[in-house]
């Protein structure tokens, strides 16, 4: 009961760290430039986090479906840390 607990909570913390990340990134929000550039690969950073919330689902991809899940919350922290200690 406490690992599903801790899971869910996980999945709800990393799910909305990789949702904003990936809209801030794509979004025109950083760009330095007038014009707006939409730069839509970066959602796919959130299509590899779903993937692998929904693999979660299942008791045999279940591990595999966390290892997917934690994938692009450490790209965005680890990018997050060096811009931040820069």
């Amino acid at each position: 009961m406490g690992r599903k607990v801790i899971r869910h909570i996980w999945n709800v913390i990393s799910g909305i760290y990789v949702l904003l990340f990936s809209l801030w990134l794509s979004g025109p929000g950083i760009a330095e430039t007038g014009t707006p550039t939409y730069r839509w690969y970066f959602m796919l950073w959130f299509v590899v986090w779903v993937s692998g919330f929904l693999l979660q689902f299942t008791e045999r991809f279940r591990v595999i479906g966390v290892v997917i899940t934690l994938s692009p919350f450490i790209y965005y922290l680890v990018t997050y840390l060096r811009v931040a200690f820069m």
